[in-house]
């Protein structure tokens, strides 16, 4: 019983034991259950997530692919990691067997390489390809491991062909505009130097006619002659000077300069037709603007011409003045008239290429409407502006704002007038009334008279300034209303009355001006002298007489192979008093500047001549001097552009004079150079290689 007590305890036991184990594995099964379940599950997730990587990945290609460019990557080795569709297509291989591989494109050429601020480097490469030649513009940029090294290059490209196509387009039309634009140039330099050359001749002989005894008809005839060459002259100037501008050639010449010389040179040039039709014509340069500026002379004499002489032009009564003064940093020079004035509607018209104030037949002055344009844009050229305040009836007042420094070195300033009492009798209004604003500024008290009847009475002045257009009975009278008011007479005369002056010397007249007056003439005559001081002459009132036969006669040689110019330039020379020796080409000009014994003064060498030009001779001399001797040479030409000066001075001449020639600047040149100078001394204040327009 006991034994069988114990099996079944023993078997009671191992049940329960089972029946622990089984619920053991039932629980791990379980457990195991729910672990496969959340596998199966994670396995499901990754595969789906593969599949959208796959897919991502696929529409990256694709959309690579779409784009065009070429896409390639490389390891250290050169090996090929990854190339898309486009750059398979290049090297006509499928991408796919393009990877592990060192192939590569067959290069013709590189250009334009570059390295960048990222670190990429770029290169646009001419590349041979089933299909042709194509340019690809690459970018290639390295790809760095997370340590820093370098693992890759991935390398960018894009198909520029058509661009490097327009690009040579361009490149050949800009060539053949270049050349079309240097042929117009040497078309015009050459129709410059034919017309130039017979119009020499014309106003040459025209003003050498002049001087000679001709009757009161002939006189007419000839200054007609004179004026019509005169007109053509600036025609053919506005043409260059517009087709310069044109083609981008329009170069300003930077050099100290004298404003008031230029200023009232334009006054005294443009006088005399001013002073044909009635007209006054005053300059006035306020005291604080600087006397002497750096910029380009020859430009800003070319404008002040343009606006003054429109200005003379258009006026039929009144007058036309030119005032300078400072704005800050800016020079400005106003231009003023009593003319018609301007529509507005044609304000901005006037300065458009070939547009005049005068739009129909009838119009009563000439001309080709470039004037206007050329100035504005040769005041932008020089960075400034150009504008015009004008109304219908009232005039016009054109405006010229310049950015012109003040020069390093200064003259001395002209003396001041302070307390200075001055009285101008004068008919008209515009110069008298330019006068007292000059007197003013320098510190002077000035009245104004219309005629004797308005003169102050019992008032004492130190100083009288009368018209002489008042006439003979006005002047006298004046001079009898002042009595011994008056320290000293001055007389105001045109250029054509000089005479004048003698006539008045016995009844009290101690000087006289000439106008338009010179600021220095103004300063000088304005303060009484002494008694017993001589009057001013020439030098001291700003005249400007005809060139006289000089103390010494220089021995000049003139090299020119047209018979009428040579004429004319030896007549000009024997009537200043010079003898001449005339050669036909440049062979002949060396072997006479050169010869033993020839011992020539000057040299005027014209610059085209047929077998041995102008400047081909200058160079041969130069190379020939012996002694320390310098020759002066001084170019005479028909062509006026900036590079024939240029060529001039770097063969070696000293001095740039251009047809048709003017008296007085021929004698001028003669006295700056006549001298004879060495390579280490230029005569006195002077510079041996200076241009003269």
């Amino acid at each position: 019983m006991d034994s069988i007590a114990l099996f079944a305890g023993i078997a009671a036991a191992l049940a329960v034991a089972a029946l622990a184990v089984v619920a053991r594995l039932a629980h791990i099964r379980t457990a195991l259950l729910r672990k496969t379940a959340a596998l199966e599950e994670t396995v499901e997730t990754l595969t789906d997530r593969v599949f959208e990587l796959a897919e991502s990945e696929e529409r990256h290609r694709d959309l690579v692919d779409a784009q065009g460019d070429l896409i390639v990557r490389r390891d250290r080795q050169k090996v090929i990691t990854f190339a898309n569709q486009a750059y398979a297509a290049l090297v006509g291989e499928p991408a796919d067997a393009l990877i592990g591989r060192t192939t590569t494109h067959h290069v013709i050429e590189i250009a334009a390489e570059r390295r960048e601020p990222d670190g990429s480097h770029s290169a646009d490469e001419r590349i041979a390809t089933a299909d042709g030649e194509r340019w690809i513009a690459w970018r290639h940029h390295p790809v760095r491991g997370s340590d820093g090294r370098l693992d890759e290059i991935q390398s960018a490209g894009r198909d520029i062909t058509e661009r490097k196509a327009t690009e040579a387009q361009l490149a050949e039309s800009r060539a053949r505009a270049e050349s079309a634009s240097s042929a117009k140039s040497r078309f015009l330099a050459t129709v410059s130097h034919e017309i130039r050359t017979p119009l020499n001749g014309i106003m040459g002989m025209a003003a050498l006619l002049l001087d000679t005894r001709l009757t009161p008809e002939q006189k007419t005839y000839a200054a007609a002659v004179k004026s019509s060459g005169e007109a053509l002259l600036s025609l053919i100037d506005e043409i260059l000077d517009f087709s310069k501008i044109e083609a981008g050639r329009l170069d300003l010449d930077v050099a100290p300069f004298e404003l008031a010389a230029v200023v009232e040179g334009v006054a005294e040039l443009l006088g005399p037709r001013a002073h044909d039709k009635g007209l006054d014509l005053a300059t006035a340069i306020a005291p604080d603007v600087p006397q002497r500026l750096d910029g380009d002379a020859t430009r800003l004499r070319q404008i002040l011409l343009n606006l003054a002489g429109n200005a003379v032009k258009f006026t039929e009564t009144g007058g036309v003045s030119i005032t300078v003064s400072r704005a800050g940093a800016e020079l400005v020079i106003a231009i003023a008239d009593t003319g018609p004035g301007i529509a507005p509607d044609d304000v901005e018209r006037i300065f458009d290429e070939f547009e005049q104030g005068e739009a129909t037949f009838a119009r009563r002055h000439a001309g080709t409407g470039l004037g206007l344009a050329i100035s504005r844009r040769i005041v932008a050229r020089m960075g400034g502006t150009l504008g015009v305040d004008t109304e219908l009836g009232r005039g016009s007042v054109f405006t010229l704002r310049l950015p012109l420094q003040a020069a390093a070195e200064q003259p001395a300033p002209l003396g001041r007038l302070d307390g200075l009492k001055v009285l101008i009798v004068a008919g008209s209004t515009v110069e008298p009334g330019i006068l007292r604003q000059r007197l003013a500024a320098r510190g002077a008290v000035a009245v104004l008279a219309a005629g004797p009847a308005e003169i102050p009475a019992g008032m004492p002045f130190d100083t009288v300034l009368i018209d002489h257009r008042l006439g003979d009975d006005a002047i006298a009278a004046t001079l009898a209303a002042l009595g011994g008011r008056v320290e000293h007479t001055v007389l105001m005369v045109r250029p054509a009355e000089r005479s004048a002056v003698g006539n008045w010397r016995e009844n009290g007249i101690a000087g006289w001006l000439i106008s338009p007056v010179r600021e220095a003439s103004l300063v000088v005559q304005a303060a009484p002298r002494p008694a017993g001081d001589a009057a001013a002459g020439p030098a001291e009132t700003g005249e400007r007489p005809a060139p006289v036969p000089t103390d010494r006669a220089l021995k000049v040689l003139v090299a020119e192979d047209n018979e009428i110019n040579a004429l004319l330039v030896r007549r000009l020379l024997e009537k200043l008093g010079h003898e001449t020796v005339w050669v036909r080409d440049g062979h002949a000009a060396v072997a006479a500047a050169l010869a033993p014994g020839s011992a020539f003064d000057l040299v005027l060498m014209d610059m085209q001549m047929p077998e041995c030009d102008g400047l081909t001779a200058t160079r041969m001399i130069r190379e020939k001097e012996t002694g320390g001797r310098r020759l002066p040479i001084i170019a005479v030409t028909a062509n006026a552009f900036v590079e024939d000066r240029a060529a001039a001075i770097a063969a070696g001449m000293d001095a740039f004079v251009t047809k048709p020639l003017d008296r007085d600047r021929l004698a001028e040149t003669l006295e700056l150079y006549g001298p004879v100078t060495t390579p280490d001394r230029a005569p006195e204040g002077r510079q041996p290689a200076q241009q003269h327009p």
